[in-house]
């Protein structure tokens, strides 16, 4: 079983979320940094932790890499209805076959975005060669 994540409500739109693993809460608020922001910035970072282990895994290594997440709400701001995920990935000269293992990684194995719900859109651009 995984450590327990622990959420407070102080009130007026603040919040923390507590882990073990950590020593500092990460403050969120509906103002500055949303709850929202967290699950994108999760869904990224597990993303690019995916490709890199499962580049590990094929005799090769994901170079520095970066996302950046947009989303759209349903109209009625009940749940995500679009993601547009960009990766921009530093290093350029990836065969065809080790860039298709780093997309289908994101893509497929992400346990953040298969944890999503499978109604909600997604596009997925990868760029090489990018900072």
């Amino acid at each position: 079983m995984q450590p327990t994540i622990t959420s407070e409500y102080f009130g007026s739109g603040k919040s923390a979320i507590f882990s073990p693993l950590n020593q500092e809460p990460l403050q969120a608020d509906s103002e500055n940094f949303r709850p929202i922001d967290f699950l994108h910035g999760s869904y990224g970072t597990c993303m690019m932790g995916i490709m890199d282990k499962v580049a590990v895994q094929n005799g090769f290594n994901l170079s520095e890499a970066r996302t950046e997440i947009n989303f759209e709400m349903l109209p009625d701001n009940s749940r995500i209805d679009f993601i547009d995920i960009k990766c921009y990935i530093s290093k350029e000269d990836y065969s065809s076959e080790e860039k298709q293992i780093l997309e289908n990684a994101a893509t497929k194995i992400c346990p953040v975005g298969n944890s999503l719900h499978p109604d909600i859109k997604r596009r997925y651009t990868f760029n090489y060669g990018s900072k």
